[in-house]
């Protein structure tokens, strides 16, 4: 089935679900924390939400490390340190790089 599809799609496929796993473990490595923190509980509805966002940190961080030219090790720490960070840590540090390039903060 997956040789009817266009190429591109091909390799985004084998891709993303090659570093799936790696994003799983890194969400479900953050959603252990926030429970030892005590800021979730283990068995909630937060858990199910960690499956479609680890999908989203594999493709994001596929894409990157894929920009950058990194090979497939390197391609897996990144999906790793995407997974951790989740969207809400990219988000943050976008809006650093933003603000500290744009000229919206002041550096030393």
């Amino acid at each position: 089935m997956i040789d009817k599809l266009p190429p591109e799609i091909q390799q985004a496929t084998i891709a993303t679900f090659g570093l799936l796993p790696t994003s799983l473990l890194a969400r479900f490595l953050w959603h252990h924390r926030q429970v030892v923190l005590g800021r979730r509980k283990f068995w909630s509805w937060d858990l199910l939400w960690e499956g479609p966002t680890a999908a989203l940190c594999a493709i994001v961080g596929g894409g990157l490390a894929s920009y950058l030219g990194m090979d497939a090790l390197a391609s897996h720490a990144m999906v790793g340190v995407v997974g951790w960070l989740g969207p809400r840590g990219i988000e943050t540090v976008i809006a650093e790089i933003v603000r500290r390039y744009s000229g919206g903060g002041k550096t030393s």
